[in-house]
Formats: structure tokens, sequence, C-alpha cells
């Protein structure tokens, strides 16, 4: 079988990527223009991709930092490449960056925040829907379905009350329908991570017929194949959590918590997961300040942070010293 054909959205990004590398030749041209042409959901596509990646470049722009991180860390390389070559890399390294951070459904959806923004809306039946950092919905609502495709991140969920439409959170793993008010929904990897404050939600995977309903104060992880109940939570704590912008731990490995501070950071936060493999973390952390977060760390654990730049960190274990 043949590979499957990109989506627009992907073909978009491919001419964002391509069109930030330098002129195109006379062919290119030619096909770029053809392209834009063959479908105007093209050109829609391609001007919100290029004015999403204007607004990132803009803000970068503003944080000198950048620049002298960049150039700490490629020192050593930049003696063996010529001024040119070197201006490249320093231009494509943001976008590259970027567009692995911010894939096209990120920055289509029809809501989305940035890394450590929080942000509420009220949809039109009355529900409530909290997005946390760096998260993305597509939100679809008719006569017969209310439907919050999560797409990254995690959300908090307030239904209101429909009979005659259901409610239904979806991700890549399974569907979760709402058979009361309020609950949270995490992508993680692997699963959707399923919270719930009150009431209750009937939840199956994507590839399974078998519903469980799980209850207020149960957590489950939700992959395509089924619907796991990992036990019981604090709904009061979660749900006073969210509130703050906080992220109530509980046992987990710490590269797993730094790959979440690195979520909600937006930036590079590099370490070596097989030496803090060990080390487990029960916390409460404040994801809108991720700095911060990384200082509780280490101040409680025998590893350094160091800092290169607003946008670059390394987490590094302490040698243990023999008495």
């Amino acid at each position: 079988m043949g590979q499957p054909k990109p989506t627009i959205e992907e073909q978009a990004a491919n001419w964002v990527i391509r069109l930030g590398e330098g002129e195109l030749d006379a062919h290119e041209q030619q096909a770029f223009e053809h392209w834009k042409t063959q479908d105007p959901r093209h050109a829609a596509s391609l001007a919100r991709l290029q004015g999403f990646v204007g607004h990132l470049q803009a803000l970068s722009a503003q944080q000198a930092p950048v620049q002298a991180a960049l150039d700490a860390a490629l020192v050593n390389r930049r003696r063996h490449l010529g001024a040119t070559a070197m201006l490249g890399v320093l231009l494509a390294l943001p976008l590259a960056l970027m567009l692995r951070s911010y894939p096209p459904s990120y920055l289509l959806a029809d809501q989305r925040t940035a890394p450590g923004e929080w942000h509420s809306l009220r949809l039109e039946d009355g529900s409530q829907l909290v997005l946390g950092g760096n998260s993305a919905v597509d939100i679809t609502f008719n006569g017969q379905q209310r439907e919050v495709e999560l797409l990254r991140g995690e959300i908090l969920v307030q239904v209101a009350h429909d009979p005659a439409r259901p409610f239904t959170v979806v991700t890549d793993d399974g569907r979760m329908q709402a058979l009361g008010t309020r609950f949270t929904v995490k992508r993680e990897a692997p699963g959707t991570l399923l919270t719930m404050l009150e009431s209750k939600v009937a939840a199956k995977g994507a590839h399974s017929s078998v519903e469980t309903q799980v209850q207020g104060g149960q957590q489950a992880r939700i992959t395509s194949e089924q619907v796991e109940l990992l036990g019981s939570v604090d709904s009061a704590l979660f749900n006073d959590a969210w509130q703050a912008h906080q992220w109530v731990v509980q046992d987990r490995p710490l590269p797993q918590v730094l790959d979440e501070l690195a979520r909600q950071y937006g930036g590079h936060v590099q370490f070596d997961r097989e030496q803090l493999a060990d080390l487990r973390v029960s916390a409460v952390l404040p994801l809108d300040d991720p700095r911060r977060a990384l200082q509780l760390i280490a101040d409680a654990f025998p590893v350094r942070v160091h800092s290169y730049g607003p946008w670059w960190f390394r987490v590094e274990r302490l040698e243990a010293h023999p008495h």
C-alpha cells in the first residue's frame, strides 16, 4: 500500500518550511502557485500558518538572550562553519523547533493556548471549558451532538444539562460521554488521562465496544483498546490545583515530570532519562511558572538546573561523593 496523502494542513506546513529556507527556483515557484490555485482551502491554510509563524518569530525577536544562548550552544560549530552557513542555522533552528512543537492540528484548532497560558470560555449551551497551557481543541455543536475533540494538552469541563444532545470529549485514544458535570481530560503518552471531579463519565477505547463508567473521585487511563481504572483521587485537591494553575504529581518518575514542564515551558529542557529514571516525584508544582517548578525540583532532589537563556534548560544529576 502507498503512503497516505498529506492533509491540506500538512501540505501548507511543508510549503511554509520551504519558503522559510530561501527563494524558490522557477520550477518550485510554478508548483507552489499551482498548489495554491488547486483549492481555496490551500491558500487559506497557508495564510493562517504564515500568520502564526510570523507572530511567534516576532515574539522571539524580542528575546535578545535567545541569540546569546544560541551563540553559546553553537560556539564550537562556528569554528567550522562559514558566516553564511551559520546564519542559515540560526534562522532555520527557530522555525524547525516551532513546527516540531506546534503541528498544523494545533495551529488550526478552533481554540488553543500557548505554553503556560490558561483560557476559560463558555460554550453556546452554557457549558464551561477551561484549556490548560499548550492545549488545543476542536468544537462541534449542532442539533444532535455536543463534541469537544482534545487535540493536545489538557482541559477542564463543566457540562451544562441537555438531555437531547449528549456531551462527549474525544481523543485519538477514545470517547468520554458525560453523565454528570465536572471532569478533566489530559493527553499523555501513552493514553488519555481522565480525572472525575463530580458525577460520572462513560468511557471507552477507540477500538473497543466495552464501556466503563468512571465515578467522581476516580481516575482512569484510556487507550484505544481499554479503559483502565487507576484508583481514587482527592477531587477537592485536584479542583483547587486547576484553579491555581498547578499540577498535582503523585509518585511519578522525574523524567515524566520534566516532560510536562517542558511542554508548559515552550522551550527546550534537556536531560538524560536513564540518569534520572529512579527519582520519583510527589508534589504540587506551578505549571504557569515552569522555571520556578524546575527550581523546586532542584531544591528537593540531587539535581542541578543550568540555564542557557530563556529558552533552554539542562537538568543533570549531581554526583554522589563518598563520605
